[in-house]
């Protein structure tokens, strides 16, 4: 196994050669032969161990195993403890997302350059298996990449009985992972269950998955060229946002799950009936909008979700908005992005979020009292622009709908003056 790594990190690998390594150690079998391959091979490497305490005694014992290896082979060696309240069904996701933070934020502080993992083919064929009942489409039958942005996985062209027949033979040590026998997640019953029975069908099972793997890679490639191709002819880049025929996509129905995927949009029969819906019809999915407008879908990423409240004090803020805000006696300058307040009016901290039902405001310069939606619609913002409109608020008053109409209660001009401005 060794000649093979060797040969794979010079074939396939080659720039990890001259790079700085962060490598992912929990102290198992799996992790512990790919930093036993990788110091025989010479590589610059370091360790990183997270501990979730899911096994009380148990993780401590793991991080205490693989620093003491560390210390042994003259490895710098990273932990971090990671305290979760997550419910079981979500832990599995949660914590990978808590690892690779912390992993990326260690390249970047330690100035490294890439992470490994000691990902294998059993492992990538319990991927594919999982994936087969999330309708992920050919992307996600195609197993674990190898390489993916900074992170390698340089064992995936191994089984995990080769690994295990590896650290025998070289008197590796390790620690048993005892959760891994238990069926408590999906993942843990393929990999206990469904895939000893698949090799026992077929006795070379895992080297034919694996060209089924190169094949699927390989066709899923294809799809990607043909799908870049038609989205540079018919999704047009105007700003911020991607204009895209609704007779385009009617008329390439099969393409809609490829041509959609990568904004995380999964329902092509959603997708369809939006098509033909009203103006102003829009789904969402958790990173982009999709509204349709007249003969068009409009697409544009969703940095504007947000459902919180920033608190304005007297000093202002910088985040979202970079807002100044200054007490005395001013000639006063009107533009769109200055306000002045009385001040005997207004309880600092003020509030800025986004609109929310029954918002009213007395708009200056109008008769009377606005719905904030009225408001909305009289000045024809897009569904885009109502999103990243910002408001702010003196307790529950709408005050500004900032850089467009001040509430007139506010706004009495022989009594000392707050000047708010947006940078």
């Amino acid at each position: 196994m060794y000649n093979l790594f060797s040969e794979h990190i010079n074939n396939d690998f080659d720039f990890l050669k001259k790079s700085k390594l962060l490598v992912c150690v929990s102290g198992g079998l799996d992790s512990m032969v790919l930093i036993d391959l990788l110091c025989k091979t010479k590589q610059d490497v370091s360790v990183a161990h997270c501990n979730f305490k899911l096994r009380e005694q148990e993780s401590d014992l793991d991080e205490e195993f693989v620093k003491k290896y560390c210390l042994k082979n003259s490895i710098p060696f990273f932990s971090k403890t990671f305290v979760t309240k997550i419910p079981k069904h979500s832990l599995q996701m949660a914590a990978r997302t808590l690892r690779y933070d912390w992993f990326y934020d260690l390249l970047k502080k330690k100035k490294l350059n890439y992470i490994l993992t000691a990902h294998h083919l059993d492992d990538s064929l319990e991927t594919f298996i999982l994936n087969l009942s999330r309708a992920t489409g050919i992307k996600g039958l195609s197993g674990i990449k190898s390489i993916n942005d900074f992170i390698a996985r340089p064992l995936l062209i191994f089984s995990k009985d080769k690994i295990l027949e590896y650290a025998k033979k070289n008197n590796i040590r390790w620690r048993e992972d005892s959760s891994n026998i238990k069926n408590d997640y999906q993942r843990n019953q393929i990999r206990n269950k469904v895939i000893p029975q698949l090799k026992e069908l077929h006795p070379d099972f895992l080297n034919q998955f694996n060209k089924t793997m190169n094949f699927l890679k390989d066709s899923s490639s294809i799809i990607i060229k043909y799908i870049n191709i038609i989205k540079k002819e018919n999704f047009l880049i105007k700003g911020e946002e991607i204009i895209i025929s609704k007779k385009f996509i009617n008329n390439n129905q099969q393409d809609v799950y490829e041509l959609f995927k990568d904004y995380n949009f999964k329902n092509p029969k959603e997708i369809l009936k939006l098509c033909n819906s009203v103006t102003g019809k829009m789904i969402e999915s958790s990173t982009y909008f999709l509204l349709s407008d007249r003969s068009n879908l409009i697409l544009k990423k969703n940095i504007n979700k947000f459902n919180g409240v920033y608190e304005v004090g007297e000093n202002g803020i910088t985040t979202p908005l970079r807002i100044n805000i200054e007490m005395g006696e001013f000639d006063r300058e009107f533009n769109d992005n200055t306000i002045y307040l009385s001040k005997i009016d207004i309880d600092f901290p003020l509030f800025l979020r986004k609109w929310k039902k029954g918002d009213f405001i007395f708009p200056f310069g109008m008769n009377g009292k606005k719905m904030i939606s009225k408001y909305y619609k009289d000045q024809k913002m897009s569904f885009f622009d109502k999103q990243s409109q910002w408001l702010l608020c003196n307790q529950e008053d709408v005050i500004w709908i900032v850089g467009k109409r001040g509430d007139k209660r506010y706004l009495k001009p022989n009594e000392g003056l707050i000047k708010i401005e947006v940078l």
